[in-house]
């Protein structure tokens, strides 16, 4: 089984597990919006293979969570975001590219534990849409310079795991989440120089939600 596939397959398990306990769960009907922010580490997976050093970004938005069942402790919703998000990477030769993202994660979201505190799992699929891109030391000797995204589309699954504190004011959620890009940034036919350009993200998210219907 190919990686794409067994990623596909794991959410579309996950998403009929979470349907599966909405048909005999106790109902939530529990709606919350906020906002989150964090920072991330990015990196390129390029085949042939260039040298990179650490890229740091930033990533914010805006988070709405519709939680529907609750089953034998654990809760069940869904979760959407509106992100802006800066990916790229940064090459030992001193080149380094910026790209600027119109980011939407479509999650289903678990948790579980106490009243106030809980673990949460967050997993679904990610897309990406190219706003901008920038270039940095141009000078460099890189084979990417004046190459810029031939894919405006970026897509790929995103996982998470976390903690909740629920308070009077509103959830505090700390988040830890990796993304697996199954598209490209370049082409990748038999005449394109790379036959694989994908991002991987490892972010650290806070997230802050107040109830609207609960």
């Amino acid at each position: 089984m190919t990686t794409k596939r067994f990623f596909l397959l794991a959410i579309t398990n996950l998403l009929f597990f979470v349907y599966s306990f909405s048909q005999v769960g106790e109902q939530l009907r529990e709606f919350s919006l906020g906002g989150n922010a964090g920072a991330l580490y990015n990196r390129v997976s390029f085949t042939p293979t260039i040298e990179q050093t650490t890229y740091i970004s930033y990533t914010a938005g805006v988070t709405a969570r519709y939680m529907c069942e609750n089953y034998m402790g654990l809760d069940c919703g869904v979760q959407l975001e509106l992100n802006y998000m800066r990916r790229g990477w940064n090459e030992k030769a001193g080149y380094g590219r910026d790209i600027n993202y119109f980011n939407i994660p479509f999650l289903a979201h678990l948790a579980y534990g106490k009243k106030r505190v809980k673990g949460v799992l967050n997993l679904g699929p990610e897309f990406s849409f190219l706003m901008s891109e920038k270039e940095r030391g141009v000078s460099s000797p890189t084979v990417n310079r004046r190459r810029f995204a031939d894919n405006k589309l970026d897509y790929g699954i995103t996982g998470g795991l976390g903690m909740e504190v629920v308070t009077g004011i509103g959830h505090f959620i700390i988040e830890g989440r990796y993304y697996y890009a199954l598209s490209d940034i370049y082409s990748n036919g038999k005449t394109d120089y790379y036959a694989r350009s994908a991002h991987n993200t490892i972010s650290v998210k806070l997230t802050y939600l107040y109830d609207i219907l609960k």
